[in-house]
């Protein structure tokens, strides 16, 4: 099917790019905007086929339509909610091919945006915001931004709940139990960690945001403790509580962190006993989400739980949140915990950046909201900890200068013009991981020791790429274990899996070691509960070689020492963003291969995603 549409589109092109009938020209010379718009790599085929396709089954002729169509296709592929086409008309779509950045007028077919903002609200494809009758592709708001229906009812529904909770009133709880709790927990060494107490304590919402080491965890492990003693000493039982991530190795990293803050924590060990050991994905617990019934629909899901925590929130999708926060509409209390400067999810809005930054706004979810500043991983003369505020910050000047700062050794510059250089490096580092893992018979410590280096990249393909290096290292690796990559199932080898698989309880992002067992060579992947489970190559999803990844699939993650390789030209996904995410996966040390161009132009490029949520969230 998917054959027949692009040869459809082709075959449509060609005819209207040579003026034979088609669709009505547009544009000065004569040619379709879309075809023109293709031509010059604004849009992409699937852009322009979604457009073609939609405008046809509803039998809109409009060319201004068809050309909006294209450009929410467009956006939605950037990860934006919507277009909003009054501030595209002022600044353009911006495209980048190798070095060059472009600007390309939005206003193709009409001269003056707001006659196309009415031509588009007169679609038979469109119904604007707020009015009732029969669905349609599109939504057009009051602000000029154009939806897909189904992301305008995600944003609508979310924003729903998130007014509901900070609307409602604080849980009353006797005030010296209160007191009690906040003097024995909170601790007087970092009064936002006792802000972020005080609010998970009473608030139906909370959103605690901070970066790495910043207690985020502990203070949830002393959160669930007082609540756990509180429903003890009165005869209650114990809160259900539920610990969610976007992936199964962010859930794993959760479970393990909860687990040590609980060894720690000052409570009574009926309390301790009372704390959950496993966390799981989002995913796992909407799966009945995922499940359509005979007539394709989504079954309604309700998660049973008293309290609901979702770790690396900034991972979580508009969707995806939207689907949480509806099955969370009996759950007392959600808490959503994350770093808002790192990466956006790699689907459509930035959903936590825009619940925690309110800027000049105001509303109720502000008695929500606590960021941790306080860093208890990163010592605040330390070169990861400089550098990481220093990227937040935006200070390129003293990025660059800390990269190169002698008495910084944890942090160092390598220059990337090379690749064969590049890989030389980076492959030795890995080998010592690779020894360190055959070095010990424990699959539990060989799977620890997997946490000891990483390689993260910018980019996905191209002689820097994950692809590329992982192959490269991979390659290694087998030659030490006197065999070959070719099989691709070989002892030693790091797996990635890259696709969710239920029946295995393995999820997108999780990571296992191939190694020799009683029962041949097995896949081992981290149980949950603190031991290992082993799968044939039969039974496993689809996965890669995990030696190298992308810096999105490392979020959630944490390893000793990380090579992040940027290479020495910058793109359009090398942003602040990417950059932060990356040095701050890295515990001890990390050695960025990029040239100072690439980083000043990196630091100068900030993730902007196209969203209403923000004014329904604080202006409503």
């Amino acid at each position: 099917m998917t054959l027949d549409l692009f040869s459809e589109l082709n075959e449509t092109e060609s005819r209207e790019g040579t003026g034979g009938g088609g669709l009505p020209p547009g544009g000065d010379d004569g040619r379709e905007v879309l075809v023109r718009m293709r031509e010059q790599g604004v849009i992409s085929a699937l852009d322009a086929q979604f457009a073609r396709r939609l405008t046809s089954l509803y039998a809109e002729a409009d060319e201004g339509m068809r050309w909006a169509a294209a450009v929410v296709c467009h956006q939605q592929a950037k990860g934006h909610v919507c277009a909003d086409l009054r501030r595209l008309a002022l600044d353009g779509l911006v495209t980048e091919q190798g070095d060059e950045v472009r600007q390309v007028s939005v206003l193709q077919t009409h001269d003056d945006v707001e006659v196309w903002i009415e031509s588009i609200a007169a679609s038979s494809l469109v119904t604007r915001a707020g009015d009732e009758g029969e669905p349609r592709p599109f939504v057009l708001d009051e602000r000029g931004r154009l939806y897909l229906a189904r992301e305008y009812e995600a944003e609508f529904r979310l924003a729903e709940h998130v007014a509901a909770r900070s609307a409602a009133p604080d849980f009353e709880l006797d005030p010296t139990w209160t007191e009690d709790v906040m003097a024995r927990l909170a601790g007087e060494e970092d009064p936002a960690s006792a802000e972020a107490l005080r609010i998970g304590l009473t608030r139906p919402l909370s959103i605690v945001t901070g970066g790495p080491g910043t207690g985020k965890t502990t203070l949830v492990v002393r959160l669930m403790a007082a609540l756990v003693e509180r429903a003890l000493e009165r005869g209650e039982e114990a809160p259900r509580i539920r610990l969610l991530a976007p992936t199964g190795k962010a859930a794993a990293a959760m479970a393990g962190a909860f687990a040590r803050g609980r060894e720690r924590v000052e409570a009574p060990d009926a309390v301790k006993e009372a704390l959950p050991e496993q966390a799981g994905t989002i995913q796992r617990a909407l799966l009945g989400q995922s499940r359509l019934d005979a007539f394709g629909r989504s079954p309604d899901v309700r998660l049973e739980a008293d309290v609901v925590v979702v770790d690396e929130a900034s991972m979580v999708d508009l969707s995806m949140m939207k689907r949480l926060f509806d099955a969370c509409v009996d759950v007392p209390r959600v808490l959503l915990l994350g770093d808002a400067d790192q990466l956006a999810s790699v689907e459509s809005g930035a959903v936590l950046h825009e619940m925690s930054t309110p800027g000049e706004r105001e509303g109720g979810l502000a008695r929500s909201l606590v960021r941790l500043t306080k860093s208890h991983r990163f010592d605040a003369e330390g070169g990861i900890g400089r550098l990481a505020a220093a990227i937040r910050e935006g200070d390129a000047e003293t990025v660059l200068a800390l990269l190169v700062d002698p008495s910084l050794p944890e942090i160092t510059r390598f220059d990337a013009a090379r690749p064969a250089d590049v890989v030389a490096q980076v492959v030795s580092h890995a080998e010592a991981v690779h020894r360190a893992v055959a070095e010990v018979d424990d699959p539990i410590e060989k799977l620890a020791r997997l946490g000891r280096h990483r390689v993260l990249c910018a980019h996905r393909r191209g002689p820097l790429g994950a692809a590329t290096l992982g192959a490269r290292l991979d390659e290694a690796a087998a030659a030490a274990h006197a065999t070959t990559t070719r099989a691709g199932w070989w002892r030693g080898r790091m797996l990635l899996v890259t696709r969710n698989a239920p029946d295995q309880d393995l999820w997108n992002g999780d990571i296992g070691l191939i190694e020799q067992t009683e029962g041949g060579l097995r896949a081992l992947f981290p149980d949950g509960h603190g031991g290992v489970r082993s799968l044939s190559a039969g039974r496993l999803p689809t996965h890669e070689s995990a030696v190298a990844m992308s810096v999105h699939k490392s979020q959630g993650s944490e390893f000793d020492e990380v090579d992040f390789v940027l290479g020495d030209r910058s793109s359009p996904i090398m942003t602040r963003e990417l950059f932060y995410t990356g040095v701050t996966r890295a515990r001890t040390a990390i050695r960025v291969f990029a040239s100072v161009e690439a980083i000043r132009a990196m630091m100068s490029r900030r993730i902007v995603r196209e969203s209403g949520l923000p004014d329904r969230l604080w202006n409503d």
